[in-house]
């Protein structure tokens, strides 16, 4: 592969992520630790806003896939975000994977959200055909 040829993506994606903001959404790095995701017990995660009710309400969805393992080893997550905003694209995105040594079920990656709604507190929620895990404990704020 020439050198050109790997720098056209990364140019394409410095310049996509530089109209993010003018197209009303900012993105975000999150890092989520999934338990049992290693053994198929999560499909996605539900991003939260803390809206003006004082209440909890859902933001958007990241649907995560099987991960992949590359030439090199290293394990990718590829993940969907799905809002109901109607700027939203339904960008194809991917994450690298860490699995715990102790626990390889484990998993932590480092996701991006897209964020639409007004800044304010985030939390998560992991679901899969049988339901839907508790709110996160910790707080994001952005």
């Amino acid at each position: 592969m020439s050198k050109r040829s790997t720098r056209l993506p990364m140019i394409v994606l410095t310049l996509l992520l530089a109209a993010v903001p003018l197209l009303g959404c900012e993105p975000k790095e999150i890092t989520l630790a999934l338990p049992g995701f290693g053994n198929g017990s999560i499909d996605g995660v539900w991003i939260w806003h803390l809206g003006s009710s004082g209440q909890y309400e859902r933001a958007c969805r990241l649907q995560l896939s099987d991960p992949q393992t590359m030439p090199s080893g290293t394990e990718l997550l590829p993940y969907v975000q799905v809002c109901d905003s109607p700027n939203e694209v339904g960008m194809n995105m991917s994450a690298k994977v860490i699995r715990l040594s102790g626990d390889p079920s484990t998993i932590i990656v480092k996701l991006w959200y897209f964020r639409w709604v007004d800044p304010g507190q985030f939390k998560a929620s992991a679901y899969n055909s049988a339901g839907e895990s508790p709110l996160s404990v910790q707080t994001l704020t952005f």
